[in-house]
């Protein structure tokens, strides 16, 4: 029997342009894929609107595309009406089989609570009132093997509680929408940071929930500064918008435990083309974070 043809992708969303942490994590899900010949996807997660800033959608792929990396199916973005149909979709269905109920409760009511109380899940639909809506989560581990940290157990209902899949200004949450778009994407594989890897035992459990097929995961170390601060838009992570590219390549499959080679001519094609025929997704580090000394690059 042939094996599923490999499917992955890279989701950033659009509050900026690329960093060198995202950066790193284009990298890796394309060496991932393309190591396997198999297909790379580009998605753009823009379900929250106020932190989508206008035209970085299309600088993130144009900064991409810069570095060859270019998505092998059309981009696809949350926003469309054909996405969002989906969703609802799937939450009509959680709703009519009573697997979630409306949340009324604030943030103020919440916050010294680091695991939600089940406060409201005795509530019932319809609620008249603006609410959120929440998912029953289960008291079970969810056991899975990941490629790079090894085996997994989470307990949703341990860590976090029944928890939003719908906001109360009626936005569709990211757990509920990433486990659609990887299921209509045909997702095998994720490679993403291991900033993500907590809320796998969520996405794992709303893929059973919703019969959907559970991708294999895979989650590398997040860069972080000498301060221990997070790489990210947040912190204010410089744009690598107009930087050599074939250096940051380099730089990139070095942080990903890969051993690239100076080459006599420094072509960014070539050191990509190195890091797919020599790729090895062991060599990456399974630690949590790898510091980034900023003063090497990006002053």
């Amino acid at each position: 029997m042939k094996d599923t043809p490999y499917r992955g992708r890279f989701a950033p969303s659009p509050s900026g342009n690329l960093h060198f942490g995202s950066l790193v994590a284009a990298i890796a899900s394309y060496c991932q894929a393309k190591s396997h010949e198999g297909v790379w996807l580009l998605r753009i997660e823009d379900l929250d609107p106020p932190r989508a800033i206008p035209g970085a959608d299309l600088a993130i792929i144009k900064e991409l595309t810069r570095f060859n990396m270019v998505s092998d199916e059309p981009v696809i973005y949350q926003s469309h009406e054909l996405q969002q149909h989906d969703y609802f979709k799937a939450l009509e269905y959680l709703i009519d089989n009573k697997h979630c109920y409306p949340c009324l409760c604030t943030r103020k009511m919440l916050i010294q609570h680091d695991i939600y109380p089940n406060t409201c899940q005795n509530n019932l639909f319809p609620c008249t009132q603006e609410h959120a809506i929440k998912i029953k989560a289960p008291d079970q581990d969810f056991v899975f093997i990941d490629k790079i940290q090894g085996t997994q157990s989470q307990n949703i209902q341990k860590q976090c509680g029944d928890f939003n899949i719908r906001r109360k200004d009626g936005l569709i949450c990211y757990q509920l929408a990433v486990v659609i778009d990887d299921a209509k994407q045909g997702i095998t594989e994720v490679v993403r940071g291991i900033d993500i890897l907590d809320s796998t035992g969520r996405q794992i459990f709303l893929q059973q929930t919703l019969n959907l097929t559970t991708p294999v995961y895979a989650h590398f170390p997040v860069l972080t500064y000498a301060n221990g601060n997070k790489l990210s838009k947040q912190n204010h992570a410089k744009e690598i918008y107009g930087e050599d590219s074939y250096e940051l390549t380099r730089m990139a499959l070095q942080v990903l435990g890969q051993e690239p080679p100076k080459l006599t001519i420094k072509n960014q094609g070539h050191m990509l083309r190195w890091g797919i025929e020599n790729w090895d997704i062991k060599k990456v580090p399974s630690v949590k974070e790898v510091t980034f000394d900023s003063e090497t690059r990006l002053d």
